[in-house]
């Protein structure tokens, strides 16, 4: 459900320093800026020195990602006391100054290394040359032409009489007139020759390449030497993002200060809270504030009030997945709490095998005790884990063992015989078995869209009463009244039919009525037509139907999971390394189907919350609730 909401406002006289590092630390009021019209000025205050200080952790942050080669994505466990005491000492200015003088050092020594690089290149294709390069540039009335051909050439012995000299593997050299130099380069560009430009080298090529090879091989050293003194920076990576946190917290805090109202008399503060967290803040008044005074109010129809959802634990998991489609805006249904079984069951629809159902269940505490420190990883794998456990509870109603597994192992097994006893409707089987499988998504998809115009009632009568909330009682009736026809017609209960074809009729009629009302001219006689197709169209037919692809996804996972078995078995029978080979194509295969399937199943299971479910009363755009509270990127407070 969605948390009710208090605007406040709060008085006071005196600093707000300890009351708002103590409410930062509860997390429990968002500060917002006061409204002009209260005649209040911002509290100005100095962010110079903290500015400073985030540019040094954020450079020092980036040479622990260069240094280890990844970000780091854990979590530090720390007590309070331990922080504090850390963060007094950390000496920030010192270790920035040390390792800034490092860096330099080390891009000072790559630069040179690049430069090193290019004469490198440059040395080596004329290493070949037995002649100063600057006495070929001295020479008067002389000139000269270095130049390459392509392999497919051969190189001349002589150009318009002016002998070619070799230098190197398809360079040549060619000394010629001043007065001869165009004619020269325009034979070289006609036989494909590309010039070669040199340096005024006053020595020979091989020699120069030599030294720079020296230069070469002593930065290479030293930026070894560099670079091991750059890796101590590892040993303060705790301290670092510790300390970064702090100075984040910090920002926050300040943000939060800055927003305070000052008078001359009185200052105030305003912002969002909980209903449930008042208690909290009124103790934080009277500890740290006494003479404040604190207004409370419900939020106006104009205001853009915070949302945050008030779930219970079991039901919180699956945030996760309206999160991913965004808030709903105050006045709206969390949707949360009823998507959440319709989630599930969806979900072990896709997969349809208890096997994998128990791998995920594993695999979710797995990873849940992994990252028992990120609260969003906790509560997506806790989604998993339900899921898991709804996916082994299908897959044994279904006959779903890794596949086909059960009917391949010997009937008279014990094991067998349990398993097989629990199976309800095997799809795999056959016959009329695979529609009944495909009903079974039909009905799911059918109840999940009822429940959605139900909520989409229940949230119209909650905000414009009985005489507004005609049409989606409308809806519902509809919905409602083509499932008894269904019924009717399968039971043979034909008495039933005439009544609820009438009430059907008398409904759309109703429908028809009602859009023509919100409409002028000949515009009303196409809505009200409009509005019953689309009712047929959409939730009747296109909504319904929709949820044959949890039919596809769970025969695709029970077919490919039988498809690896049928390799296993072939597998077998070949000479010595069979079983071996069996055993890995099991492994192997079977997890591979897993994988495909959990992501498919994850997405179209999400996808049918988010456009056959929440279309019918889903409202977004909610802002979320985001409280003064301490970063907690990289740390999580341990309570001592």
């Amino acid at each position: 459900m969605i948390a009710k909401m208090k605007k406040f406002y709060l008085f006071f006289t005196g600093d707000p320093s300890d009351f708002l590092r103590e409410a930062q630390r509860k997390g429990i009021v968002e500060v917002t800026k006061l409204p002009d019209t209260f005649g209040f000025e911002n509290i100005p205050v100095p962010l110079d020195n903290l500015k400073e200080m985030s540019h040094k952790l954020e450079f020092l942050k980036n040479i622990l990602k260069k240094v280890e080669g990844k970000i780091f994505s854990g979590k530090i466990v720390i007590t309070r006391k331990e922080e504090e005491k850390l963060i007094k000492e950390f000496p920030l200015d010192d270790i920035y100054e040390k390792f800034f003088k490092i860096y330099r050092e080390v891009e000072r020594r790559k630069k040179i290394l690049e430069k090193l690089e290019v004469i490198k290149k440059e040395l080596l294709l004329i290493k070949g040359l037995n002649i100063i390069p600057a006495d070929l540039f001295s020479m008067k009335n002389f000139s000269f032409c270095l130049f390459a051909l392509p392999k497919k050439y051969k190189a001349p012995d002589s150009i318009d009489g002016f002998r070619v000299e070799v230098i190197g593997e398809n360079l040549f050299l060619i000394i010629f007139p001043l007065e001869k130099q165009k004619e020269i380069i325009k034979r070289i560009e006609e036989m494909k020759g590309a010039l070669i430009n040199i340096r005024k080298w006053n020595r020979l090529p091989y020699e120069i390449l030599k030294k720079v090879e020296k230069i070469e091989e002593k930065n290479i050293s030293e930026l070894e030497k560099t670079e091991e003194l750059q890796k101590e920076i590892t040993s303060f990576k705790y301290r670092i993002l510790v300390f970064y946190d702090y100075i984040n917290s910090i920002s926050h805090y300040i943000e939060a200060k800055a927003n305070t109202g000052m008078s001359k008399f009185v200052q105030c503060i305003s912002g969002w809270i909980k209903q449930q967290d008042i208690p909290q803040m009124e103790l934080l008044i009277q500890r740290y504030l006494p003479t404040g005074y604190i207004h409370i109010s419900d939020p106006d129809v104009k205001d853009d009030v915070p949302i945050s959802f008030d779930n219970r634990p079991f039901i919180q998991p699956f945030e996760v997945v309206t999160d991913l489609y965004g808030k709903p805006v105050y006045t709206n249904i969390d949707p949360t709490p009823h998507l959440s079984i319709f989630f599930i069951l969806s979900f072990a629809f896709c997969l349809t095998d208890a096997a994998y159902g128990f791998i995920l269940i594993a695999l979710s505490l797995i990873f849940m005790k992994k990252f028992r420190y990120i609260p969003a990883a906790i509560k997506f794998f806790r989604l998993l884990f339900y899921s898991g456990i709804a996916t082994l509870f299908f897959g044994a109603i279904t006959g779903g063992w890794f596949g086909d597994i059960l009917a391949r192992l010997p009937s008279s097994s014990s094991a067998v015989k349990i398993l097989n006893k629990l199976v309800i409707l095997n799809p795999l089987e056959g016959g009329n078995k695979t529609f009944i499988f495909l009903g079974w998504a039909l009905i799911l998809g059918y109840i999940q869209i009822v429940w959605g115009l139900y909520l989409n009632l229940l949230n119209s009568l909650r905000q414009y009463g009985v005489k507004r909330s005609g049409e989606p009682f409308i809806l519902l009736i509809i919905q409602v009244i083509v499932a008894g026809l269904i019924i009717a017609f399968v039971s043979s209960n034909r008495k039933f039919i005439p009544p609820l074809s009438l009430l059907l009729s008398l409904s759309f009629l109703s429908l028809m009525i009602l859009k023509g009302l919100t409409q002028k001219g000949f515009m009303r006689i196409f809505w009200a037509f409009y509005g019953a197709y689309n009712v047929i169209a959409g939730n009747l037919l296109g909504d319904v139907l929709s949820y044959s692809r949890l039919f596809g996804l769970g025969l695709t996972t029970a077919i490919l999971a039988l498809v690896v078995n049928e390799m296993v078995f072939m597998a077998k029978g070949i000479p010595f390394a069979g079983y071996i080979i069996a055993v890995l194509l099991f492994i192997f295969g079977h997890l591979a189907n897993l994988g495909i399937n959990l992501l498919g199943g994850y997405v179209h299971t999400s996808r049918l919350q988010y456009l056959e479910f929440f279309t019918k009363f889903f409202e977004g755009g909610g802002r979320p609730f985001s409280p003064l509270k301490e970063s907690r990127q990289y740390t999580y407070l341990k309570l001592e």
